[in-house]
């Protein structure tokens, strides 16, 4: 599946360069820098860990090179391999984030991706629901079903979106009487995809994700109202609410009598024994992580005799970076995200038409953030390229196609 997602994306890049017109390409960079280059620091740290710096070497390399006798030239990761896989796969992310907000700077366009990400969520919350309904326990192993939580959540948010896109394309051509009943039938399917995404979520989700959930839709609602009323003291706070949420979360202080590490201590839905096995990692784990993608390898070394197997992350996606590329640098991701929050927050203040767009990325952006720390499902397929999608369209539509630059 990683492989025929490169695949794909490269091939769709190369078209896209080819078919973008020089305005077109002009603005797309514009608006795209910041992202690209914030974007090259995760991919230069993974690059590192395989370089072989025995200064900052995992205590593994040391251990074969004793037992071996033979000198070896240590990595931070202990399997460059598995950190080179990684590097592509989140690569391949990064280059369906490009190819989304390149294929979104042209309105039409931008609504076509909208309504896409529409379809695609509607039919992860429908597989929630089926198999909450028919196939309870069976089927749907615990990381897919993140996955297929953390889908519907933001899907939620994609749903609105698309809700407040048909609304305001009544409202522009309320004067053409022929062209409302394909709006009004759009915008009744739009509505039954956000029914169908918050009947899966009531259905299915933890409490956490509900949370995370309801707070991106109330941050999405503020951003409407705001913009709806004109109201600038409520645009502050619509802009500050969030991020205070956020900040709240994540330095919320752990249950005590069970000492769970902030990284793991919303972990609801995660086995016991694979939220023991990551807190016993992370504890272990150097400053400088055990290297992306490594998880599995080291997972084995933790795991009790009668316990389940572990899989290829942690309980949670904070706790996955935090083993694998050390805490510092999962501190500036979230770092970096909430600015990208705020960044897209405030772009949907500034814009005037198809504000909604900007509103929708940051909003998506705070659910994914506060879901990386309740499960592991960003870490997935699924979730990873509806996110880069939603995060390219939003950035590609922060701003106006007529701004001078």
């Amino acid at each position: 599946m990683q492989g025929l997602v490169a695949g794909i994306g490269a091939i769709a890049l190369v078209i896209t360069a080819r078919a973008l017109r020089p305005g077109e390409t002009g603005f797309l960079i514009s608006v795209i820098r910041p992202l690209l280059v914030v974007a090259a620091v995760p991919a230069l740290w993974v690059l590192i860990q395989v370089l072989p710096l025995r200064v900052l070497a995992h205590p593994i390399w040391k251990s074969a090179e004793m037992g071996l006798q033979h000198p070896i030239a240590g990595t931070m990761s202990v399997d460059p391999g598995a950190s080179i896989v990684a590097l592509g796969q989140y690569l391949s992310v990064t280059a369906v984030a490009l190819l989304s907000a390149a294929v979104a700077v042209d309105r039409q366009r931008a609504e076509w991706i909208l309504f896409a990400l529409t379809a695609a969520v509607t039919g992860i919350a429908l597989i929630v629901l089926t198999h909450d309904l028919f196939f309870p326990g069976a089927w749907l192993a615990a990381f897919a079903r993140a996955q297929a939580i953390d889908g519907t959540a933001v899907g939620t948010i994609i749903a609105s979106a698309a809700c407040i896109r048909m609304i305001e394309r009544h409202e522009v051509r309320r004067a053409s009487p022929p062209r409302s009943m394909p709006i009004l039938s759009t915008f009744m399917a739009c509505g039954a995809a956000l029914v169908i995404c918050g009947a899966a979520l009531m259905l299915g989700a933890k409490r956490e994700a509900l949370f995370a959930t309801g707070y991106g839709l109330f941050a999405f609602a503020c951003m409407m109202i705001v913009r709806r009323f004109g109201l600038g003291l409520l645009a502050v706070t619509g802009m500050a609410v969030p991020a205070l949420g956020i900040a709240v979360l994540l330095v919320a202080v752990h249950p005590p009598d069970r000492g769970t590490n902030v990284l793991l201590a919303f972990a609801g839905e995660a086995p016991p024994s694979l939220i023991a096995l990551s807190e016993h990692m992370l504890d272990d784990a150097p400053v400088v992580g055990t290297g992306a993608g490594t998880f599995a390898a080291v997972a084995p070394i933790y795991r009790e005799m009668d316990d389940p197997a572990s899989g290829s992350v942690a309980a949670t996606a904070a706790g996955t970076f935090a083993i694998e590329l050390g805490q510092p640098m999962l501190w500036l991701i979230t770092a970096t995200t909430v600015g990208f929050i705020l960044m897209l927050l405030r772009a949907s203040l500034q814009r005037g038409r198809d504000s909604f767009y900007p509103a929708m990325g940051g909003s998506c952006l705070i659910t994914l953030l506060l879901l990386a720390f309740t499960n592991a499902g960003l870490l997935g397929t699924a979730t990873s390229l509806i996110a880069a999608a939603v995060l390219g369209l939003g950035f590609a539509q922060s701003k106006s196609r007529t701004v001078r630059f």
